[in-house]
C-alpha cells in the first residue's frame, strides 16, 4: 500500500505546490515511484511538472483513475493532472466525502510507493477528500505572522477530519521561505518547535529565488539548481520524510 501524503495549508504562498513537487522528485531520486495528484483548481503542481491540464480531472471525475495517470518528465514521478472542471467540482460540491480515497484504493497496493497530494489554499471539498484519502499531513508554513495564526485552524480541520478516517495524522509541519538573519523568522520556528505538539521537520526550506524560477523551467529546483540552498533544503527534506517512515 502506498504512504499517502496530502500537503495541506489554507493559507496560499506557503510553498504546498513547491514541497509536493520537490518532495516528489527527491524521493523518486531515492528510488521510489511517486504519484503526484494535482487537486487544486490553479493545476501549479501540473504545468510545473511539464504536464498540462485536461478537461475533466481523472481525481475525481471520469473513467478509472489509472486510465487519467501521466508519466512526468521527471525520472520516477508520475502526475494526476487537475482537469479544467475543479473550480466546478469545489464550487458545486464533490458527491462523496472520500471520492478520492476511493479512486486511489482502485490503483491496487504496488504500483507506487507514495502518493503526493496539492491541495488548494481552502480548507473546502477538495481539501477535506485530500484529507480523507490521507495517512499523513505534511504542513508547509512560512516563517511569518499571519501563516502561523491559519496554523491553528488547519490543525483543527486535520483533528476533525481524522474522526472519520482514523489513520490520518500530521506527518510534520515544515518551515519554508526561511531567512535566519531575519528575528521574526527565528521567533516563529523557535515558537513552532516549542509550543506545538504536532511533529516538526529539522529540515527548514530557505528563501531562495532559485526555487521560484524552477517550476517556469517545469523543473523542481533539484534539477533546476543543484546546489542551491533550496534543492538542498528539498533533499535534506526526502531523507527525513525516508528516515521517518513516512514513506518506506
Amino acid at each position: 500500500m502506498p504512504a499517502i501524503l496530502t500537503v495541506a495549508n489554507q493559507k496560499g504562498g506557503v510553498g504546498k505546490t513547491t514541497t509536493a513537487t520537490c518532495l516528489a522528485h527527491g524521493l523518486a531520486l531515492a528510488g521510489r515511484r511517486v504519484l503526484v495528484v494535482d487537486a487544486d483548481p490553479q493545476a501549479n503542481a501540473t504545468s510545473g511538472m511539464g504536464v498540462e491540464p485536461v478537461a475533466s480531472s481523472p481525481a475525481f471525475a471520469g473513467g478509472p483513475l489509472a486510465g487519467g495517470i501521466v508519466e512526468t518528465p521527471w525520472p520516477g514521478v508520475w502526475c494526476v493532472p487537475a482537469g479544467l472542471d475543479l473550480q466546478r467540482l469545489a464550487a458545486q460540491g464533490l458527491s462523496s466525502a472520500t471520492l478520492l480515497r476511493d479512486r486511489l484504493a482502485s490503483l491496487g497496493d504496488d504500483r507506487f510507493d507514495a502518493v503526493l497530494i496539492d491541495c488548494p489554499p481552502s480548507l473546502g471539498g477538495l481539501t477535506q477528500n485530500a484529507l480523507a484519502a490521507a495517512d499523513r499531513v505534511l504542513v508547509p508554513i512560512q516563517c511569518e505572522y499571519y501563516p502561523l495564526e491559519g496554523l491553528v485552524q488547519l490543525l483543527g480541520a486535520v483533528r476533525h477530519a481524522a474522526r472519520a478516517n482514523p489513520r490520518l495524522a500530521v506527518g510534520g509541519v515544515l518551515l519554508t521561505m526561511f531567512e535566519p538573519a531575519a528575528d521574526l523568522a527565528r521567533e516563529v520556528e523557535q515558537e513552532v518547535r516549542t509550543k506545538l505538539d504536532e511533529p516538526v521537520f529539522t529540515s527548514v526550506i530557505p528563501r531562495d529565488a532559485a526555487v521560484a524560477e524552477a517550476p517556469s523551467h517545469c523543473l523542481s529546483v533539484i534539477a533546476y539548481a543543484p546546489r542551491s540552498p533550496g534543492a538542498r533544503g528539498y533533499v535534506d527534506l526526502a531523507q527525513e520524510v525516508l528516515e521517518r517512515g513516512l514513506v518506506t
